[in-house]
């Protein structure tokens, strides 16, 4: 069955990569992988990431298969968040991402929804929202890497994990 990757990111673009490898491995088939980011404007680590990412997703394919490659920009009408620094921007997180999920629940779309990268109040937000939209068909994911291959992964500079790498989706 058919799913879709939504994957909360910062300046890390191998967070998105090692999920979407991970559920590949698990026999998944990810049609869709919608990235959920803060404005690039204000972090530099940002854009690098989303170039970086989008690299991997040359002509709507990824590792060979169609994948198509979404970026979701949290947005306060039609401004960008760069962070969220009061409760205005976390209403405006919340309402971009519920309204994310929501949307794509409404299209019978099937969910995995990785909240690792980012700022930790998106993992908290996606989780509200899955809280409210998934069934059954539907998970939620953190994912677990070794700090010694962490701190070499950092921002991009290794896109694939491994099995042997320890990275996994808990």
């Amino acid at each position: 069955m058919d799913s879709t990757l939504v994957s909360t990111m910062a300046g890390g673009p191998q967070v998105v990569t090692f999920a979407l490898d991970e559920l590949l491995r698990r026999g998944e088939s990810i049609q869709e992988v919608i990235v959920v980011h803060l404005s690039p404007q204000a972090d530099p680590l940002t854009g690098q990431a989303i170039i970086k990412l989008s690299a991997e997703f040359a002509d709507d394919h990824y590792a060979g298969r169609p994948c198509r490659l979404r970026f979701f920009p949290i947005r306060r009408g039609q401004e960008k968040l760069d962070d969220i620094r009061d409760e205005a921007d976390a209403d405006a997180a919340w309402s971009s991402i519920h309204g994310l999920i929501s949307t794509l629940k409404a299209q019978q779309r099937h969910l995995h929804v990785c909240i690792t990268g980012g700022r930790r109040i998106l993992a908290l937000v996606a989780m509200s929202a899955a809280m409210l939209h998934f069934d059954h068909h539907d998970c939620l994911w953190h994912m677990y890497t070794p700090a010694e291959f962490l701190e070499r992964a950092r921002n991009g500079a290794i896109m694939h994990a491994r099995p042997e790498d320890g990275v996994r989706l808990i």
